[in-house]
């Protein structure tokens, strides 16, 4: 009811159970569908947000991809760099070249992985850019991992070759004439008979040095049996032995290590010999050799 102030008419309405419900259903709708307009603003709101961060994403990632294929590019031309020095360097090792299909590094199998099918599909242009990028980081890694191992096995070949030389006898031990040459049957010049020389004779003066020809182990310093006299034996391992007879002094013990060029002895006339000289003799593998076959002419110790 409504009571106004003055005389005028009062107003009464009668409100039932089924309009209140009426009422407060209307009233629920309302509410709902305000929330709903409100819910679905929002979510538009922040799809458009979203949307926008995806694209400053893709943008970004497009610009990374970029950028590390670039890189990749100028770490392909330094890859290729090094390929030509490890052939220089397998030639100088005396090692083969690698094959050309060895060099290509070639994979099979698939390449793409879920990620990247997925990425191709909602942005083909990154995702191919992405895929091609991977194919050739991947080319890239095997490429470096080949050139290692090459590169590891030419550096253990010089390594292998450089103490070769350096055991090699390839100086002469002593300074002087030949007075006798390495032959199988030569008139022994106390004996005066014929028998086999497995070495050369070097005239010098008693005194005189007797250098190491190689890098060794001194495997015996001492007075030999059958003429030798005071006698110094080096093993250079790769399978040379070399001899020094006749000694006057011995400058070395057995086990000692000399470089090329050490002063192992000094020259005499120990042993069976008509005169002063040094006896030199070059074992290769067990076997004698002529010792002229490995002295190189002006040599001079390293």
């Amino acid at each position: 009811m409504l009571v106004p102030h003055d005389n005028e008419r009062v107003l009464s309405w009668q409100v039932t159970g089924k309009h209140i419900r009426a009422a407060v259903s209307a009233a629920v709708a309302i509410a709902l569908l305000l929330a709903i307009f409100g819910v679905g603003f929002f979510v538009k709101q922040s799809r458009s947000v979203r949307d926008a961060q995806l694209r400053r994403e893709n943008r970004l990632l497009a610009a990374e991809v970029d950028q590390m294929r670039e890189q990749m590019a100028e770490l392909n031309q330094s890859i290729d760099q090094l390929a030509l020095k490890d052939e220089e360097y397998r030639t100088i090792a005396g090692l083969p070249e690698l094959d050309e299909d060895v060099r290509k590094v070639g994979i099979g199998g698939p390449g793409a992985t879920l990620a990247d099918a997925a990425l191709l599909h909602l942005n083909p242009g990154v995702g191919k850019k992405l895929e091609s990028a991977e194919d050739n980081l991947g080319t890239l890694a095997r490429r470096a991992r080949l050139l290692q191992a090459s590169l590891d096995e030419a550096l253990g070949a010089l390594r292998s070759n450089n103490e070769r030389m350096a055991r090699t006898p390839s100086i002469a031990p002593a300074n002087g004439p030949l007075s006798s040459l390495f032959s199988n049957a030569r008139a022994h010049p106390v004996l005066r008979i014929s028998r086999p020389h497995k070495g050369i004779d070097i005239a010098a003066r008693v005194g005189e040095p007797i250098l190491a020809p190689g890098k060794g182990r001194v495997r015996f310093s001492g007075n030999r049996a059958n003429g030798y006299g005071n006698t110094v034996e080096i093993d250079h391992g790769f399978g040379y032995i070399t001899r020094f007879a006749h000694a006057s002094r011995l400058r070395v013990r057995t086990g000692d290590v000399v470089q090329r060029g050490d002063v192992i002895a000094d020259v005499g006339a120990t042993g069976l010999v008509s005169g002063p000289h040094l006896h030199y003799e070059v074992e290769q593998n067990g076997r004698q050799v002529d010792p002229l076959n490995f002295i190189v002419a002006d040599a001079i110790p390293d």
